[in-house]
């Protein structure tokens, strides 16, 4: 059990930290764009493209990490003064619905990769980079943020069960 809570937490770092980095080139593209188009009238055919797909992997591989370091929207006020083991049970409860609700989404985004992956599909803009490789980005990362919030309701039914998590 907590090798896999360790796995999942390791994977979700490394795509969380690899995520990050992608702010750099993100940050250079915008940059060298926008002075290509306002300085030198010469804008670029391809990079709100990059830009689009970077943002993409970004965000997808980021959801997990930010999961495992209680980073996504809650709302405190109304359990911050219970007791250690009620925040866990009302925890429990709102991480079910959020892994029904992932494992629907990682369903249709695999039938949607897949079906990219089969046609090799590209984006309808005048450059026409593919668009599945960031499809295939976006899979991994939905399903690591299901395997994430499993890792938490294990905790979380761990905190429930101990003795002294009252």
């Amino acid at each position: 059990m907590f090798g896999f809570l360790r796995v999942v937490d390791t994977f979700n770092t490394w795509l969380g930290r690899i995520g990050g980095w992608l702010f750099l080139p993100l940050t250079v593209i915008i940059f060298l764009d926008v002075v290509l188009r306002y300085i030198f009238n010469s804008p670029t055919i391809w990079a709100w493209d990059v830009n689009v797909q970077l943002m993409g992997a970004l965000v997808a591989l980021g959801g997990g990490y930010t999961l495992l370091h209680g980073g996504h929207v809650c709302v405190d006020i109304l359990i911050a003064n219970l007791a250690k083991r009620k925040k866990a049970m009302i925890d429990a409860v709102t991480t079910i619905f959020a892994i029904f609700g992932l494992l629907i989404l990682s369903w249709r985004v695999g039938i949607y990769t897949w079906m990219a992956i089969e046609t090799q599909e590209h984006f309808s803009s005048t450059w026409f980079p593919p668009i599945y490789p960031l499809k295939i980005v976006i899979a991994i990362g939905v399903v690591a943020l299901l395997f994430q919030a499993i890792a938490n309701i294990i905790r979380l039914i761990m905190v429930i069960t101990a003795e002294g998590g009252r």
